[in-house]
């Protein structure tokens, strides 16, 4: 596996479970009817994202045996196509969110545009992963 392969999978996982708990917690707090605070989870979110995300990325490092050179131009062409269709999901997916703001209060709409960004992020990983798998 290359080792752009094995980052997009790190940075894919990470994505999903800090922020699949992250819309969790705001889902059952709003099933709830609790007031769901924006700035501590968030801050929270992103502090645990951030470290996680680093520390594997520093240990795979680590532990990989081969030298990691400049992208060539099928990594290139991987990853230009996995950010020209996650920006796709993005442009839907703020649209979506942007219909909250007509329905819902703000909080529910500044949550919906992260999960925007969060479902578009991992539509890149995830095209980046397919890229890799399909040249092999």
């Amino acid at each position: 596996m290359a080792l752009r392969e094995k980052s997009a999978w790190i940075s894919f996982w990470t994505t999903l479970i800090v922020y699949g708990a992250y819309f969790a917690y705001v889902g059952q707090a709003a099933a709830a009817g609790r007031p769901v605070g924006f700035a501590g989870p968030l801050t929270t979110c992103i502090f645990v994202l951030v470290v996680l995300q680093v520390g594997l990325q520093i240990v795979m490092a680590a532990l990989n045996r081969e030298p990691r050179g400049p992208q060539d131009e099928r990594e290139r062409l991987i990853d230009l196509t996995a950010s020209t269709h996650a920006f796709y999901v993005l442009q839907v997916a703020a649209m979506g969110a942007a219909v909250t703001v007509y329905f819902f209060d703000k909080t529910l709409m500044a949550n919906a545009v992260i999960l925007a960004l969060a479902v578009s992020e991992l539509a890149r990983h995830g095209g980046v992963i397919l890229g890799y798998r399909r040249a092999c």
